[in-house]
Formats: C-alpha cells, structure tokens, sequence
C-alpha cells in the first residue's frame, strides 16, 4: 500500500466511499465492483454508494453521514498495466484522467469538501477493456478484491 494512502486513512472516523463507472462497459466498472465488496461491511463507520455514471447525486447523502474521510473509486487512465492503481489526492489529478462521466470527479470532490469538509482522495484503477460488456475483467477483478481489504484493514 502507498505511504500516501496510509497518511490518508490516518485518524479515519467514518469513512464514505463511492464507486464509479458504467456497469455497461467491462473494465469502466471496477469502482462499483469494489464497492460491491465494501457492502456487506458498511456500519457506522464504513458508508458505500454506487455512483455509477452520476456520482453528483450522492454528495448530499454522502455529507448527510458526516464523514471524516471520503474516497472516490473508479476507473482511470493511469499508462499502467491492467489493474494496476494509483492512490491520488484531488490536486494530483489531470483534469482529463476521469473521462466517462457528466461531471469530473475532480469537481464532485471539490463540492464534496465545500459541503462536508471532509478529506476527500481518488483511487484510480487501470482498466484492460472498456468495451462494450458485461464482464470485468480478471486483472481488474483482482484488483477489486485487494483494495476493497486495503480498504477494510485501513481504519
């Protein structure tokens, strides 16, 4: 894990996360995969949302749990290997890495911290495939798995 994403969940109260992408896609939906993982331990403390394409319509939800920390998950860019990831703060990101949504990710988290002050973070995942499917493929499957326990044994 990376000393930056370690320095992140530092003294984590309550954690929001949210899973981008589109389900429709393959490898574009490696940020709801992970999230689908973090499901069945969300508690006061851990708070998932499926973002899917409209990540902008769980920012009041997200700031209604009132949380220390918020990490966005999704697909991105990265020039890496398939499933390789990169843990990011707002500032670090290209205004082009996210690319297949409404409304960039650099602003839903720009919103996110005027409305809930919490510290907000991108998790971004290089996808193999993003044609059009239904699957996801095994490197990002793999990698959905690891992050979604990084996440878990990080706070």
């Amino acid at each position: 894990m990376s000393d930056n994403l370690k320095s992140f969940f530092k003294n984590t109260e309550r954690l929001v996360v949210i899973g981008m992408g589109n389900e429709l896609r393959a490898d574009d939906a490696v940020g709801l995969e992970v999230v689908r993982r973090l499901k069945p331990y969300a508690s006061d403390k851990l708070v998932v949302f499926e973002g899917h394409m409209t990540p902008e319509v769980f920012i009041s939800p997200a700031c209604s749990y009132k949380p220390t920390h918020l990490l966005i998950v999704d697909a991105a860019e990265l020039g890496e290997s398939p499933g390789m990831w990169r843990f990011l703060y707002k500032d670090e990101i290209d205004e082009g890495l996210f690319t297949t949504h409404a409304i960039p990710a650099t602003e839903v988290a720009a919103e996110i911290q005027r409305r809930c002050s919490a510290k907000v973070a991108f998790l971004g995942i290089q996808p193999k495939i993003r044609d059009v499917s239904l699957s996801i493929s095994k490197e990002c499957k793999k990698t959905a798995n690891e992050v979604a326990k990084i996440i878990l044994n990080s706070f």
